[in-house]
C-alpha cells in the first residue's frame, strides 16, 4: 500500500486533535463525531471540485489532501500554544472493563478482516467498486454509459471515500475500512447519545455493546457496502438533534454539525431521507415551542447545508433523468406496493 493513502487519515487525526484543544467538553467522543463530519465534508468537496475539472488523479488528490492536512496542522499548533491540557480519564471498574474488552475484540477482528480480505461480495463487484473504477478511469464522477443504472443514480459518498483511498494507495487494500470506521464511529456515537439522555457509564457501555454486536453490522463492517456509513452519519445527526432539543444547545458548531451530518447521510444513501425525517420533525416541533428566532433559523440552516452538500449529485441526476432521485423505473424497485402491520 502506498504511504500516500495515509494522508487523509493523518488529516482526520489533525482535525480531531485540533477540535479537542478548542473544545470545552471533557468527553472526546463529541470531538470524534465533529471531526468525522468535517473530514467527510472535506472529502466530498475535494472530490466534486477535482471531478468538475476532470482532475481526479494522484497528483491533484495528493496536493488537495496535503494542503488540507497542513492547514489543520497549523490550526492545531496554534491552538496548543505550548501547553497540552490534561484530560481526565473516566474510571471504569473491572466488571465494566470486560464488556468493553469484548467490544474491542469484535472491532479489532472486523478491522483485521477488512484489511486482509479484498472486496468480494456481489454488491461490491457489480455496484460499489465498479463505479469507483469508472470514476478513476474517467478522472471524474460524471455519469457514464452503463446498463447497471444504480452505479449512476444511487448516492455516492461511501464510494467517493473508497476512490480517494484507492487512487492515493494505488489499490483497494483500504477500501473496506470506510465501513469499519463507520462501525467504530457508530459505537462511539450511540454511547454518546445515551450519555446525552442521562445514562450512567454502565448504560453507555451497554449501548456500545448492543451496537457492536449487531449481526448485520459485524458482517458489513468488513465490506465496501454503505449501510454502516449512512448509519454513522444518521447517528451523528441524531446526536446533534438531541443537543438542539433536549440540551437546548445554541452554538453554531452544533447547528452546522446537524446540517452537515444530514447532508452526508443523504449523500451516502437515499434511505436517509426516511430515517432522518422523524428526528428533523422532532427538532422543528421542539423549536417551535420556544417562540424564538432559532425556531426558524435552525431548520433553515440544516436544510440549506444538507442540500448544498448534495448539489453535485442532484445536478447529475437532474441532467440525465429529470429528477434528483434518479430514474422512475429504478425507484419503483425499492418501493413496497403494500404496507401492512405484519
Amino acid at each position: 500500500v502506498s504511504m500516500f493513502g495515509m494522508i487523509p487519515i493523518l488529516c482526520f487525526v489533525l482535525i480531531f486533535f485540533s477540535l479537542r484543544e478548542k473544545s470545552n467538553e471533557d468527553d472526546w467522543r463529541s470531538s470524534f463525531l465533529l471531526a468525522s463530519i468535517i473530514w467527510g465534508v472535506s472529502l466530498a468537496t475535494i472530490t466534486e471540485i477535482l471531478s468538475f475539472f476532470r482532475s481526479l488523479t494522484l497528483g491533484w488528490l495528493l496536493g488537495m489532501w496535503g494542503a488540507t492536512s497542513i492547514a489543520w496542522a497549523l490550526i492545531y499548533f496554534s491552538s496548543v500554544e505550548g501547553n497540552l491540557r490534561p484530560r481526565p480519564m473516566p474510571k471504569i471498574s473491572p466488571s465494566l472493563a470486560m464488556p468493553l474488552l469484548g467490544v474491542s475484540i469484535i472491532v479489532a477482528a472486523a478491522g483485521l478482516v477488512a484489511l486482509i480480505a479484498p472486496p468480494n461480495n456481489t454488491d461490491s463487484m457489480t455496484y460499489h467498486m465498479s463505479r469507483v473504477v469508472h470514476w478513476i478511469q474517467n478522472r471524474s464522477v460524471s455519469f457514464y454509459p452503463t446498463h447497471i443504472l444504480r452505479q449512476l443514480h444511487l448516492n455516492p459518498w461511501a464510494e467517493f471515500a473508497i476512490m480517494n483511498f484507492q487512487i492515493l494507495s494505488s489499490g483497494d487494500r483500504l477500501a473496506n475500512l470506510i465501513q469499519w470506521f463507520s462501525m467504530v464511529g457508530s459505537i462511539l456515537g450511540v454511547s454518546l447519545i445515551a450519555m446525552q439522555l442521562g445514562a450512567t457509564i454502565r448504560a453507555q457501555i451497554l449501548a456500545a455493546v448492543v451496537t457492536a454486536t449487531l449481526p448485520m453490522g459485524i458482517l458489513q463492517a468488513s465490506s465496501t457496502q454503505n449501510d454502516y456509513v449512512v448509519s454513522f452519519w444518521l447517528v451523528c445527526f441524531a446526536y446533534y438533534t438531541v443537543a438542539l432539543t433536549v440540551k437546548r444547545a445554541t452554538d453554531w458548531s452544533t447547528l452546522l454539525g446537524a446540517g452537515a451530518s444530514l447532508g452526508l447521510a443523504i449523500l451516502t444513501k437515499e434511505t436517509a431521507y426516511l430515517l432522518a425525517f422523524p428526528f428533523f420533525l422532532w427538532l422543528v416541533l421542539s423549536l417551535l415551542k420556544t417562540a424564538r428566532w432559532e425556531s426558524w433559523r435552525s431548520p433553515v440552516v440544516i436544510i440549506f447545508l444538507a442540500l448544498s452538500i448534495n448539489l453535485g449529485q442532484y445536478g447529475r441526476s437532474l441532467d440525465l433523468y429529470g429528477s434528483v432521485l434518479g430514474p422512475r423505473q429504478e425507484r419503483e424497485m425499492y418501493v413496497k406496493d403494500v404496507f401492512a402491520v405484519s
